[in-house]
């Protein structure tokens, strides 16, 4: 965990926390299956011999002795905090998983590519499921565990708001009433991107669901509502960090808490960052739901028909019902997953499941007394989506920092250029939903020996980025820093008026003169600003100094070496 406690000192912002959407309030269980009495021992959860691996970007679980036969599984990010209870089952029915973790988002693209070479999807919610089958090719599906998404709020600012007493008490606002202490200007809120993101796609209708008033779900009706729009709009105007995965918006908030003291993730996430949070001796977020309405997350486990051997499913039957053990289920709840029906803590007398619900956090023991948004119909769905990436999310300021030296001649240039053109081409980067917006900029800063001349595009005509990018020409040596603080002065300014998100994005294929990465540190202390600095790795790139400006900037070090770099453009875009 990133510390950076000098800076967090001076640098005191308000925030706000979580909300969530997503399908079925079944159980780990799943619908008619029998509750499981808690560990007798009270003990850790007994496990099979399981080696842990990490390789390609994927986490590998694999028994003792190996296995004939593995399942590749698309997953949610938040899953990763599973590992235990994945471990358990994997080992249990004797088969290696691996897991590939991604946003929802992509998740629903593999669906509606037949599947890839996936045999299963784990999303969040079942909603990405709903969507993205149009082939209907899976089956079997059950929920793993429930979690609603919330607002988390660090205890001083939720108690400045009145949401929590002095004896720890939380209270419920209404959305509007957050809505009314955004625009107060006594509230901001990290949260992921509705459209990569399940846990921002979920606070995101739940707030649509909640302001239209209506116990039934939204409506294309209510999206054409201006006056529902523009009081969204208001409350999204609240984003001070955006992140294409829940897990890293954790992560980031519990690096640099001084800085972020508020986000809308799940409630167990909520729950782990609390638990890092109070081992640093910072003060923990306290767990505030929406009175009228939160989204809950199911995590449906389903099986990928793309007409493999039968083996294949029986093995996947044999994990899937592994996952429903009373030792997998106690390693759920131990991390903040609510594992019976209709939320129901299952391993109640447990004390690490103790901990992990804890009331001192504001966390509900009852999930039955809150009100869950029912869920819109598939193409209300979509439709919301769009209009979220398209006129109601904040717009985001985007600094393109892109190495121009020699050895970007050829494939590194043209690589580049094909990944900018996938995030910022509004034809191509609509079918990710990243498009650019009327309120966005994009910025371009070519940099080999030092920094070019900065190239503008600010609302949704980004041809004069791409213009830029397509025509200069590789040449000279490399130095990252200079470029940066060329691209740091920008950001302070654009952060000053408040209008956007801001972010950095790096890429380089070499390594830097490393003279100037001093006074860049400097400079960025000294700028009081939170923008991070995202890195796309690819080429001969330093893997120690771009972790470094991550750590530096409480950013993220993307590895585009490998694999589709368009994609990997398309991922980091998703981040603003």
């Amino acid at each position: 965990m990133h510390t950076r406690l000098s800076r967090l000192a001076r640098r005191i912002v308000p925030a706000l926390a979580v909300l969530v959407l997503a399908a079925g309030l079944a159980g780990c269980m799943g619908a008619g299956a029998p509750e499981v009495e808690p560990a007798p021992d009270g003990g850790a959860p007994a496990q099979a011999a399981v080696d842990i691996q990490e390789a390609d970007g994927a986490q590998r679980f694999v028994p003792a002795g190996g296995t004939d036969l593995t399942l590749k599984i698309a997953s949610g990010s938040e899953n990763k905090e599973a590992a235990e209870a994945i471990a358990y089952a994997a080992g249990e029915a004797g088969v290696t998983v691996e897991m590939h973790y991604m946003g929802s988002l992509e998740i629903r693209s593999v669906l509606e590519a037949g599947g890839a070479d996936y045999d299963a999807v784990w999303p969040a919610s079942s909603m990405w499921i709903s969507l993205g089958d149009t082939g209907h090719i899976t089956r079997n599906a059950q929920s793993t565990s429930t979690t609603p998404v919330v607002f988390g709020i660090a205890r001083g600012r939720a108690e400045e708001l009145g949401w929590v007493d002095a004896s720890g008490a939380t209270a419920s606002p209404t959305t509007a009433e957050i809505l009314d202490a955004v625009e107060a200007g006594e509230l901001s809120f990290a949260m992921t991107s509705a459209t990569q993101s399940n846990s921002g796609a979920s606070a995101y209708l739940a707030f649509l669901t909640a302001l239209s008033g209506s116990d039934g779900p939204l409506t294309a009706d209510d999206l054409a509502d201006a006056e529902l729009t523009g009081r969204v709009a208001a409350l999204l105007s609240g984003v001070d960090r955006s992140s294409g995965s829940s897990d890293w918006l954790k992560e980031m908030v519990v690096a640099d808490p001084g800085a972020h003291q508020a986000m809308v993730n799940y409630e167990s996430l909520v729950s782990q960052a609390d638990r890092e949070l109070e081992e640093a001796g910072a003060e923990p977020l306290m767990a505030i739901y929406p009175a009228d309405g939160i989204a809950v997350s199911d995590s449906p486990l389903a099986y990928v028909d793309r007409g493999q051997d039968a083996a294949v499913e029986d093995a996947f039957l044999a994990f899937q019902q592994a996952l429903a053990d009373d030792e997998a289920t106690l390693a759920m709840e131990r991390v903040g997953r609510r594992c019976g029906l209709g939320g129901k803590i299952l391993h109640a007398d447990d004390p690490e499941v103790q901990a992990a619900f804890s009331p001192d956090w504001g966390i509900v023991d009852d999930a039955s007394v809150l009100k869950s948004i029912p869920l819109p119909a598939g193409e209300v769905i979509g439709e919301a989506l769009t209009l979220y990436q398209t006129a109601l999310k904040k717009p985001s300021y985007s600094i393109w920092v892109v190495d121009y030296s020699g050895s970007m001649y050829g494939e590194g240039k043209d690589g580049v250029v094909a990944g900018l053109e996938q995030a910022l081409d509004p034809a191509l980067a609509a079918a990710s939903l990243i498009q650019p917006t009327e309120g966005d900029v994009n910025v371009l800063i070519p940099f080999a020996d030092g920094p070019g001349e900065a190239v503008v595009a600010e609302g949704a005509d980004t041809a004069p980025v791409l213009d830029a990018a397509r025509s200069r020409e590789p040449m000279g040596g490399t130095d990252i820093y200079a470029a940066l603080e060329a691209a740091l002065e920008l950001a302070e300014q654009a952060e000053a008026e408040g209008r956007w998100t801001v972010a950095i994005a790096l890429m380089s294929d070499g390594q830097s003169e490393t003279e100037n990465r001093a006074r860049f540190e400097g400079a960025y202390d000294a700028s009081g600003t939170d923008v991070p600095v995202f890195s796309i790795m690819f080429g001969s790139a330093d893997p120690a100094q771009l972790d470094d400006l991550s750590a530096l900037t409480n950013g993220r070090t993307f590895d585009g070496r490998t694999g589709d770099l368009a994609a990997v453009f398309r991922q980091v875009k998703g981040y603003n």
